[in-house]
């Protein structure tokens, strides 16, 4: 990561492109999103709560004077009690309580892992839509160079005769918008990089260049509908989270239950008297919860509603689960029939239609506007396919976050 960063910003500053690999931009993202930044400092924010969630109340320090005569200063007491008071509650709540801040814990760190996968996601779907722009202004470039080498041959067979001068005009045509699709290319490569800069946490880096080095190739994967669920089930962040906060409700019902038992509080304490200051004892008093049917009747029924909310509002999201990674399912399944399509037919196909029209073309056996038909069949075919493994990227992304891990080949 330190090498990746050195030649990021001393390759910018020599004018040179910095690669840049997936990993690393997101790697880098994750490192500097606020979002992720602010996560864990919820984790540490619950765990400061356990410490002063379980500790005792402060304890009350007293010293009197007693059987003082009119007119004398309290040097001349007839009692002086020096007492210190400890109040605690039941000792059970103070386990139950810790255990419903540790809940607090895994909850706030189960949300950091779910933030961090949120911004991967962001991440690699800015990092495909640059590669994707990166692919397109290469085309671009491709379809420039072929118009440039159209009209050289056009003005050739314009001077000796052989072709029209509507033929070179329509070639100067082909060139132009060849060089405005190039234009446009280089317009979108820069918005994404900006974009995905903007992801990466690095907006104040100034112009920073990137060459991207992963590609939209094809990975088959050999998942199912059922392993994908089985998968979601044990690995999705927002069930996770949802089950950690019936555990929590559980034990706030519990809390609620207990305190119906008693609060104690005990007392030590010195006294004396004129001439003699050896008296001491003890106390140790309970409270009795007599009005349990109203504040403490309350509680227990808010607890238990909470309670079942939060059963309801798992099962909610358990269905929400399902039909994402069903519908995500299939939304990668037609992405990935679009790929296979386009790789294995329609652009075999249309490579050999330019290449059969460029030699006619050349043989003098069609006329130019074939071939500037069979060449507006490739270039769109081409075209299309990197959108559509664009596309195919994006739909296991998505696939990705309803499972909720990365998904292996």
């Amino acid at each position: 990561m330190i090498i990746f960063l050195f030649a990021l910003f001393t390759g910018t500053a020599y004018g040179q492109k910095s690669l840049l690999k997936l990993d690393d931009a997101v790697e880098t993202g994750l490192k500097n999103n606020p979002a992720v930044q602010v996560s864990l400092k919820k984790i540490d924010e619950a765990k400061a709560k356990i410490t002063y969630g379980i500790s005792l109340p402060q304890p009350t320090v007293s010293l009197s004077y007693e059987l003082t005569p009119d007119g004398k200063s309290l040097r001349d007491f007839g009692e002086r009690t020096f007492e210190i008071n400890q109040p605690f509650e039941f000792p059970t709540k103070y386990f139950t309580r810790g255990s419903r801040l540790s809940k607090d814990v895994e909850i706030a760190e189960t949300r950091y892992e779910l933030s961090k996968f949120d911004v991967a996601a962001r991440i690699k779907s800015a990092y495909f839509s640059a590669v994707y722009r990166q692919m397109d202004l290469k085309l671009a470039e491709e379809d420039l160079q072929i118009a440039e080498d159209f009209l050289f041959k056009s003005q050739i067979r314009y001077n000796v005769g052989e072709g029209t001068n509507l033929e070179l005009l329509t070639a100067k045509v082909q060139k132009t918008e060849a060089l405005n699709m190039l234009e446009t290319s280089k317009s979108e490569l820069k918005s994404a990089l900006t974009v995905l800069v903007n992801e990466m946490g690095m907006t104040g880096s100034g112009g920073i260049a990137f060459e991207l080095t992963d590609s939209l190739n094809y990975i088959s994967y050999g998942f199912t509908e059922e392993s994908l669920l089985s998968a979601a089930l044990l690995n999705n962040p927002n069930l996770k989270v949802s089950d950690l906060n019936i555990d929590a409700s559980s034990l706030d019902k519990s809390l609620a239950w207990q305190n119906l038992l008693p609060d104690m509080n005990f007392s030590y304490y010195r006294q004396a008297i004129p001439g003699d200051t050896r008296f001491y004892g003890v106390s140790l008093g309970i409270s009795v919860p007599l009005w349990f049917m109203f504040e403490h009747r309350g509680k227990i029924q808010e607890a238990q509603t909470n309670y079942s909310i939060a059963g309801m509002e798992r099962k909610t999201v358990l269905n929400g689960i399902i039909t994402d990674v069903k519908n995500n399912l299939n939304e990668f399944r037609n992405c990935e029939r679009e790929v296979l399509l386009y790789r294995n037919e329609i652009l075999p196909q249309a490579d050999e239609v330019f290449r059969t029209a460029k030699v006619s073309y050349e043989q003098g056996e069609a006329n130019y506007l074939l071939l500037l038909e069979a060449k507006k069949t490739l270039v769109t075919a081409k075209d299309n396919f990197i959108a559509s493994l664009y596309r195919y990227k994006l739909a296991l992304i998505k696939l990705e976050q309803s499972v909720g891990k990365k998904l292996e080949k």
